[in-house]
């Protein structure tokens, strides 16, 4: 019994500190000044993004996309001011690791009722928001406690609350990277700059490097920067940024975060550790 105890202790003691390891990637980040609170609870490529702006001067909420799990990390402070505090959601592209956690968000604020009209900034053509929302306030119409109106924006195009100041910035992004390369079909697809007060946060969204997200993420107070690949790829369509592409890009910024990494466990490790 006392070996089974021990070996036991050694395989937790060694989850935990894969655990942490795998937080180290995924999150939560944070990052802050006098004017503005920049949350990131959780982000990993394939799984889910979600990202909390916080005015400090109004205490407003902007969120940069709803992964799967948005609601729930949201949630996890053990608060629901966001609830009305939330002033729009920017959604950077339709893969489901941004915007998967949509529908749920939009269900638990009129299951909560929710006053406050919902502003949703997307790319234009983003067809799988739209149809979440376009759904969504058919279904719910007649019990819909607040409005929600999206806003499809394409490059240049800005957004404006008392709070946050929002331009689109259109990246370069596909679907996957084993497709044909000689027909290069780019999905619906931005960046965010987005002016609180004085600071200058910019969000790339998914992209590949492009002179666009240079543009985007230059001078920024902050840049948050997709960094999907360890290594950086031989093959010619990219999808995502590598590492090092994305520190070179945040050189750019006075700060920045790098997020939307791919979380690796070591399977094969916690499997021999089992044997033992």
């Amino acid at each position: 019994m006392r070996g089974e105890i021990v070996s036991s202790l050694k395989v937790s003691i060694h989850s935990f500190q894969m655990v942490k390891k795998l937080s180290a990637i995924t999150g939560p980040f944070q990052w802050e000044n006098e004017e503005v609170t920049v949350h990131i609870p959780y982000s990993a490529a394939g799984v889910s993004t979600i990202i909390v702006v916080i005015s400090k001067a109004t205490e407003r909420i902007m969120l940069l996309d709803v992964g799967d799990g948005a609601t729930r990390d949201l949630l996890s402070k053990g608060e629901r001011s966001f609830i009305e505090a939330i002033d729009l959601l920017a959604i950077s592209h339709g893969h489901f690791d941004h915007m998967g956690g949509l529908h749920t968000l939009l269900g638990f604020l009129r299951m909560m009722k929710r006053s406050r009209p919902l502003h949703i900034l997307l790319p234009k053509g983003c067809i799988e928001a739209i149809t979440v929302i376009t759904h969504f306030r058919k279904i719910y119409s007649e019990t819909l406690p607040y409005s929600i109106e999206f806003h499809e924006m394409l490059d240049g195009a800005v957004f404006g609350t008392a709070s946050f100041k929002v331009k689109a910035h259109q990246v370069e992004h596909f679907g996957m990277e084993n497709i044909d390369e000689e027909n290069e079909i780019l999905m619906p697809a931005v960046g965010y700059t987005v002016r609180v007060g004085k600071t200058l946060l910019a969000y790339t969204g998914d992209t590949r490097s492009c002179k666009a997200v240079e543009n985007l993420v230059c001078g920024s107070d902050l840049a948050i920067i997709e960094a999907t690949r360890r290594e950086t790829p031989r093959s010619k369509r990219r999808v995502h940024l590598s590492e090092d592409e994305a520190r070179a890009l945040g050189s750019q910024a006075k700060d920045f975060l790098l997020i939307h990494r791919i979380p690796i466990v070591r399977h094969e490790r916690i499997k021999k550790r089992l044997r033992r």
